[in-house]
């Protein structure tokens, strides 16, 4: 199967006329100009998102429900890690043996339950604790666990950071009261990227002795951005990028009720309130998650952010899959599976291609 497209973006550039032959769901030939006979791609082309941090989407909780994921793809997640909130640690093993990965979901997130009591966000406190080694090795021979966030000033991070990163699991800090030592120790056995930057830590980015402000001057780490404009004000989302350009993920954070309207719902066992289509806890205010969506995120970081189409392409597409050692997505080059998407002039998205065929 060959597709044309008049406009296409990857990693490294912007394509005018191009054609790619797919077989088998893989790129396997990219040629410059428009074959004859190809299916012709409209708009512009891009690779397909990879969100590597999501708890569900369209009334669907991703912990127990694959179908949050089949949600994301219509928005243009071609790769997906499915994210658990904070629970007993014996809930989250039985869900993670039974979930079954497949299609665009590719692994699980742990978000917790190793996080800080004082940036707790939307976790119920109860339910954080410190690691146990034993509950780390299920997670690593479950074979399903891609990716943890931890706090690692709490007693036995270090440890399990470690036990992690030897078994490939990457590793991120998030919901932390790091200083810059617990940082520096964290970075020296295996994290490499901050969990939702700026939210669930201390907000000062000039500050080298917290989360935000040490991991910001700090080149090995990557940051996850909400891009939503009510987590982080699309200015000081500029402001990020401009001081680490070229380590910024884009996330959802999608809650399971992303994509449906305003009214109450629960994360977990927590009461939200979603008003204006921003997504709180009922008790306090916290903010519980996102209602976003890539293909909505993407279209307000080209609205407000001012990116040129190849670095969105990274921020979207190719540093998340980088982090998670994907490399068969990401990007749109030969080898690659045959995810892209196709969207208007005003960021619209128009059509999701998975392994060369278009999802319905």
């Amino acid at each position: 199967m060959k597709f044309s497209a008049s406009h296409l973006a990857t990693s490294t550039r912007t394509y005018d006329g191009i054609t790619l032959s797919v077989e088998n769901g893989v790129i396997t030939q990219i040629e410059s100009g428009q074959a004859a006979g190809a299916k012709q791609l409209s708009g512009v082309v891009i690779p397909g998102f990879v969100d590597i941090h999501c708890h569900g989407g369209g009334g669907y909780d991703l912990s127990v429900d694959p179908r949050g994921a089949e949600f994301h793809l219509k928005h243009g997640s071609t790769t997906l890690l499915a994210s658990f909130i904070s629970e007993p640690v014996t809930l989250i093993r039985e869900k993670i043996s039974r979930l079954k990965l497949g299609r665009n979901l590719i692994g699980i997130h742990l978000e917790g339950p190793y996080l800080s009591h004082n940036h707790c966000g939307a976790h119920k406190k109860e339910y954080l604790l410190s690691p146990e080694m034993d509950d780390i090795k299920e997670y690593v021979s479950s074979g399903k666990v891609s990716y943890i966030t931890i706090a690692p000033e709490i007693v036995g991070a270090l440890e399990a950071i470690s036990h992690l990163a030897r078994n490939n699991i990457k590793v991120a800090i998030g919901h932390s009261a790091a200083t810059s030592v617990d940082i520096k120790q964290a970075i020296a056995n295996g994290v490499i990227s901050v969990t939702h930057f700026y939210n669930g830590m201390r907000k000062e980015l000039d500050n080298q002795d917290c989360l935000a402000g040490y991991s910001l001057n700090q080149s090995s780490l990557y940051l996850e951005l909400i891009m939503d404009g009510v987590h982080l004000p699309f200015d000081l989302i500029k402001e990020v990028i401009k001081r680490a350009p070229d380590r910024i993920i884009a996330i959802t954070d999608a809650a399971p009720f992303a994509g449906n309207p305003d009214g109450e719902y629960r994360l977990g066992e927590l009461p939200v309130k979603v008003s204006d289509g921003v997504a709180r806890l009922s008790s306090n205010g916290a903010l519980a998650g996102s209602m976003l969506t890539m293909d909505k995120a993407f279209k307000n970081a080209m609205d407000n952010l001012g990116l040129d189409l190849v670095n969105a392409v990274n921020i979207f597409s190719t540093n998340p899959a980088k982090l998670l050692g994907e490399d068969l997505v990401g990007d749109i080059a030969v080898g690659k599976k045959a995810n892209f998407l196709t969207f208007d002039e005003k960021w619209n998205l128009n059509e999701v291609y998975f392994e060369g065929e278009l999802v319905s």
